[in-house]
Parts: structure tokens; sequence; C-alpha cells
């Protein structure tokens, strides 16, 4: 099996609830990890045409985060997951997307998703 990790992904996105956070883009730091349980251990061919390029990981999650205001954490990290699962050979995803300025006592506020093709459909 192989699992491909994206960690802190730095993005500004338009996310939350508050007055104060519409309109106005924060900082937001996404982690991501797909599991291809069939990838061999080493590809076929030494290319990138024998493995799932991670730059398509990191787009899609940063297109996502970018696309428009989202209220919730969890509906942010929820749609990673999907368009993560769409790639082809993954079979799961791990999504974590953090706010670093919600308090300042805390370093960050984050919410997890782990989806599977089972919940593609959720």
């Amino acid at each position: 099996m192989r699992t491909i990790t994206i960690e802190g992904l730095r993005v500004l996105a338009q996310v939350g609830v508050l007055a104060h956070e519409f309109g106005a883009p924060q900082p937001v730091l996404i982690s991501l990890a797909v599991d291809m349980p069939d990838a061999p251990l080493i590809p076929a061919r030494d290319e990138m045409s024998q493995v799932l390029d991670y730059r398509h990981l990191r787009e899609l999650a940063k297109a996502e985060a970018e696309r428009e205001h989202t209220h919730l954490l969890e509906t942010l990290a929820g749609r990673i997951a999907q368009r993560a699962l769409q790639l082809p050979g993954v079979t799961g995803a791990r999504v974590r997307v953090a706010k670093p300025q919600v308090f300042a006592d805390c370093d960050t506020v984050s919410v997890e998703v782990h989806a599977t093709h089972k919940d593609r459909g959720a």
C-alpha cells in the first residue's frame, strides 16, 4: 500500500459563520493523505506516469478551499476528501483543515475527516 501525504498546505480561504469572516479570506492549513492499497512497492518504471502526481492533490485541495465561501470546516474537509477519492487508485482519504487565528490562546482549531469510497455520496 502507498500513502501520499501533504501537510500544512497554506491557503487563504473564505470560511466561517461569524460576520467578520464573510468577504475576508483568512489563513487555513490543510493536511491531506490518500491511501492507494493496490499501488506496488516499487513502480514498474521510474516515471511519473506510474504514480499519482502529488501536485494534483495540492491543486485540488487549494482549488476547493479557494472556490467559494464555506461556512464550516467540516464541509470544506469533506469536499476535499470527496475530490481526492475521485483520483485513480485512491480508496481512502484523510483531510485536516485548521484555522490558526481563531483563539489567542490556541495554535489552531481543526476538523479532520476520514473517508473511503463508501462515503463518497455522503
